[in-house]
């Protein structure tokens, strides 16, 4: 069975060929670093994802709501998805690592 959630410190160690996907709707000016900015109800809605079924995805948005409906549909697709437990709040509170915010992904 797949976790649902994935504390800040574990993200952190992640062994690399995680996929880290930013929804949130009004993000301030820093984001986690390598993330990329999705909107979250054009992921779950989405007929075809950019990433393989199966695929390490972790999800965030503030605090943690919107991450975990997300993730829960795109675990029902296939994809071993989990939510960013506390969101970004929980990222930024711990004093880890961010970088400059990129420019939202458009899906196909």
């Amino acid at each position: 069975m797949i976790e649902e959630n994935i504390s800040a410190a574990d993200l952190l160690e992640a062994d690399g060929n995680v996929t880290i996907i930013d929804i949130r709707r009004q993000p301030d000016d820093a984001q986690i670093p390598g993330s990329l900015r999705y909107d979250g109800e054009a992921l779950a809605d989405a007929t075809s994802l950019p990433f393989a079924v199966g695929a390490k995805i972790v999800l965030y948005c503030g605090s943690g709501n919107s991450c975990s409906r997300v993730a829960g549909v795109l675990r029902a697709r296939g994809f071993d998805a989990r939510a960013l437990d506390g969101g970004y709040q929980a990222w930024k509170e711990a004093g880890l690592p961010i970088e400059p915010i990129g420019a939202p992904l458009e899906l196909d």
